[in-house]
């Protein structure tokens, strides 16, 4: 069961597992090294590492390109079960990777049946929200119909990473990696997609 509030919608929050970003190095976490090579300083000692990028599209913020690795998208299977979707830099090394492994579980175990529910929030005293009926209901998807609609932009990653303090000994970091989709393309990834009031 997922709410929105807005077209675009977060399908997954997984958080690499290859690449710098998925490895320690010289003691630090690969997060923050990867934040600190990849990141922008906002001016309060703090790196982001934000930007919407697209399969083979290269991001000018960051200079990263998103491709998926072993993966045809006019054939729409999986050639290499070793493969990856990859952020890669220019000269072509992996930054950041998810590996089709990993990506399998993490939609397999959330996707199978879901709910995507409209819902507002308002922030007086404390948060409250109010939940919108017809709910969308997806049912029967695969990691082929993800990885297809990663292929052709529709599915997007769009991090908030950031590494705070960043100038000091007592640097601290926050991972959010998150793949995105907007509302009117979810009926791509199910078998059957339809509405419910409720």
């Amino acid at each position: 069961m997922k709410a929105y509030s807005g077209d675009r919608i977060t399908l997954m929050t997984r958080e690499p597992d290859g690449g710098m970003y998925g490895e320690s190095v010289f003691g630090e976490s690969g997060v923050k090294v990867f934040v600190r090579e990849y990141g922008k300083p906002t001016g309060d000692d703090t790196l982001y590492f934000t930007g919407t990028h697209r399969a083979d599209c290269r991001n000018e913020k960051t200079g990263l390109t998103l491709a998926v690795r072993g993966f045809n998208p006019s054939r729409k299977i999986i050639e290499d079960v070793g493969g990856a979707v990859e952020l890669l830099n220019d000269a072509g090394h992996c930054a950041a990777a998810w590996s089709f492994a990993d990506l399998m579980i993490g939609w397999n175990k959330k996707h199978a049946q879901a709910a995507y529910i409209p819902y507002e929030s308002e922030k007086v005293v404390a948060p409250a929200y109010r939940y919108f009926s017809p709910a969308l209901l997806g049912e029967g998807t695969d990691f082929t119909r993800y990885l297809a609609a990663l292929c052709s932009g529709k599915v997007i990653f769009d991090p908030g990473s950031k590494v705070m303090n960043a100038s000091t000994e007592k640097s601290t970091v926050k991972a959010r990696s998150q793949f995105r989709m907007s509302v009117r393309h979810l009926a791509e990834l199910y078998q059957k997609f339809g509405q419910a009031n409720f």
